[in-house]
């Protein structure tokens, strides 16, 4: 497999980037497969000397990346209140407009919407289970420039997805071209400022699908200099920030970007991830399960997890039960798996560990957990 080199930074362009650390043998994809599979690559990562922002500079290729889809549904109370909070202001937006949606393989926020003229999702990888409604057009494919829509598009929605692009300038350029005069975007990302100063995830929360770091200053800096002008921008909780933007005139005056240094913090983070692990060696000899089949469960074991007495990682989502981490021969539990288990549980879930530690102690107050502390 060939990676994809980023030779200039991603939100100014500019070809100061600066090699800051390298994670041998990373996964190469988040997903769960029914059948163990193992392919793993370096992360490395780098930090642009201009505007300071911390980033990967070798990609996985988007066809191997995203080969198959997943996280096609909320689990847990955070991820619901934050899809409502979304769908609730999206709401009003969406009225009697043509809608683009990019990246939803499952149509959740067109099917619980109504009031649109017709709605049109680009993604990968449609979910062939779920019915949609006759004014939504689902056309298969990645949001490039081959991508042409047959009608003039009024309001352009994304849900967790902008953190996954690898150019995020020609993204919201080809969002630019595409929209209608005055046309309007709204979109939320995962809040990576606070992840990063809370140290809920390691390296700020970038890996081989998140792989720059973004925060409300360089979205900003990237609306404005490719012709956005920002309506607002709310906060879901400390997990998610909302932006809505319109089409608006581009300027040609954008001061260039300087943010503030975040290398400390991505060092320290790697620093903490790894005394955690080396922390858990002293629980070798006994009947460990990890919870959350995500990147964070692939970072600790990257990292040197000893793997020889987990008996298998838990996760809520029904999709993933049953299969495969990728990277990994751990098999996914329902977390009732515990229920009657004398067993150790190694939680290291970041936003979402309080509420995953309370569910468990319910299943099993006697489970010894291990967190995030």
């Amino acid at each position: 497999m060939k990676l994809i080199n980023r030779d200039k930074c991603s939100i100014c362009l500019s070809s100061s980037l600066r090699h800051l650390s390298t994670i041998e043998n990373m996964p190469i994809k988040l997903c769960c497969t029914e059948t163990p599979e193992i392919k793993t690559s370096p992360m490395s990562f780098s930090i642009c000397d201009i505007c300071n922002t911390i980033q990967l500079d070798k990609l996985i290729p988007l066809d191997i990346l995203y080969s198959s889809s997943h996280n096609t549904v909320s689990v847990g109370k955070v991820w619901e209140g934050y899809f409502n909070s979304f769908c609730e202001k999206a709401e009003n937006l969406i009225l009697k407009k043509n809608v683009l949606e990019i990246g939803d393989p499952s149509g959740r926020i067109a099917n619980r919407l109504d009031g649109y003229k017709k709605w049109y999702i680009v993604e990968p990888n449609k979910n062939e289970s779920v019915c949609f409604k006759e004014n939504i057009c689902f056309i298969e494919g990645f949001f490039d420039d081959n991508l042409i829509i047959d009608c003039s598009i009024n309001m352009i929605v994304h849900s967790h997805v902008f953190e996954h692009i690898y150019n995020p300038n020609e993204f919201l350029k080809k969002c630019y071209d595409l929209l209608s005069y005055e046309g309007e975007m709204f979109f939320g990302v995962p809040n990576m400022e606070y992840i990063a100063n809370e140290g809920l995830a390691p390296c700020l929360g970038i890996f081989f699908e998140h792989t720059i770091f973004l925060n409300k200053e360089n979205i900003s800096y990237m609306l404005e200099k490719n012709g956005f002008k920002i309506i607002e921008i709310m906060d879901y909780e400390n997990h998610s920030l909302l932006f809505h933007v319109k089409k608006y005139i581009k300027q040609s005056n954008i001061q260039v970007l300087f943010m503030n240094n975040k290398s400390a913090k991505f060092m320290d983070s790697l620093v903490n991830w790894q005394e955690f692990v080396n922390k858990c060696i002293i629980y070798n000899n006994y009947n460990i399960y990890l919870f959350g089949a995500s990147y964070n469960t692939q970072y600790l074991l990257s990292l040197g997890l000893s793997k020889i007495n987990i008996s298998g990682i838990l996760d809520n989502c029904i999709q993933k039960q049953g299969k495969y981490l990728y990277g990994y021969n751990l098999k996914i539990y329902n977390p009732e798996i515990v229920k009657d288990n004398k067993c150790i549980i190694i939680i290291k879930n970041g936003y979402y560990t309080d509420e995953i530690t309370s569910q468990l102690k319910n299943i099993n107050v006697e489970s010894t957990i291990i967190s995030f502390s």
